[in-house]
């Protein structure tokens, strides 16, 4: 790969990671504007609901955090 090459594919890969960062605003905002909606309707979410595009599911999120336990004496 000479220098011309290296350079065109950082280009490439800039405008991939900006890519990526816009599509995942766009899914955070979706998520947020369907939040309500979920909630109401959680239990046809976990089965899935139609759109025209493919199946919508709602997945449980598993963050979970762990802090020690604190004896007072």
């Amino acid at each position: 790969m000479n220098k011309t090459e290296i350079k065109e594919k950082r280009t490439e890969l800039v405008r991939t990671i900006l890519a990526i960062e816009k599509l995942k605003t766009q899914k955070a905002a979706l998520a947020k504007t369907l939040a309500p909606d979920f909630e109401e309707n959680e239990a046809e979410y976990r089965s899935g609901v139609k759109t025209e595009a493919g199946l919508l599911f709602r997945k449980p999120s598993w963050n979970f955090e762990a802090k020690p336990i604190v004896e007072v004496a």
